[in-house]
């Protein structure tokens, strides 16, 4: 008997390509949902920043200093991601 063959007794074809297929098609599935694409991310400005906090932008800039805002340099502006922001809010909040 050869080592690479693979024995299926009881079963007819069809029934073998209908559960192969099936099982595939749960296994894509799973994939699907792990592998969803990600939000973009939204920059915001200081400004917009401090609206959405209710601060100034003032206090927007101590905050950073401090390390509970993290700010991103990208050219010679600073913009900060709308997600980390929430996130920042929430533990100021705890």
């Amino acid at each position: 008997m050869k080592e690479d063959a693979t024995l299926v007794h009881n079963i007819s074809k069809d029934e073998l390509v209908h559960n192969i297929l099936q099982g595939l098609e749960v296994k894509l599935k799973e994939f699907e949902t792990k592998f969803q694409p990600k939000e973009p991310t939204t920059w915001l400005t200081k400004k917009e920043v401090a609206t959405i906090l209710s601060i100034s932008t003032v206090t927007v800039d101590d905050w950073s200093r401090k390390g509970i805002l993290n700010p991103f340099r990208i050219g010679n502006r600073i913009r900060f991601q709308r997600n980390e922001v929430e996130k920042s809010l929430i533990k100021i909040n705890e």
